[in-house]
């Protein structure tokens, strides 16, 4: 898979414990439906990375990372509700301070898939930089 050669060292560190949980897959049909960088399905324990995508973009190497932090966090979510469905942490929104950018991004995930999902993309893309709270998250919840 060509993501993995792209990832930082805590980015490969968390792919070796996702894929213990997670099947993944590279540039899926999801890819070419949405204009996303990645999916994770929890019902079928499945995260796609959009890697053609991604690399159409900016910096290839930040975004494959912050997909798979991004996404790893729905993993968690998804271990923690144990039903195949994303649950969130329960992390108050005024503690999750995010850009504009990541605002934005909240605001397309919700126009496409509805309001039931904006408080598990925020823990999402409030952590997606933040590698020892995803690795933590996917520790307490999965292991």
């Amino acid at each position: 898979m060509e993501f993995l050669l792209y990832l930082s060292p805590e980015g490969q560190n968390l792919y070796n414990l996702i894929s213990k949980k997670v099947r993944i897959v590279e540039n899926a049909p999801i890819c070419r439906q949405r204009p996303i960088y990645g999916w994770f399905d929890a019902t079928r324990k499945e995260m796609t990375f959009c890697t053609d995508t991604i690399k159409e973009g900016p910096s290839a190497e930040y975004y494959i990372n912050e997909t798979l932090f991004h996404e790893s966090v729905h993993v968690a979510q998804a271990c923690k509700s144990g039903d195949g469905y994303l649950e969130p942490f329960g992390i108050s929104p005024s503690s999750m301070p995010i850009s504009e950018r990541r605002w934005k991004d909240i605001s397309s995930v919700v126009s496409r898939l509805g309001n039931s999902v904006k408080h598990i993309e925020h823990e999402a893309f409030w952590m997606e930089d933040k590698p020892d709270k995803v690795k933590y998250v996917v520790e307490k919840y999965c292991f």
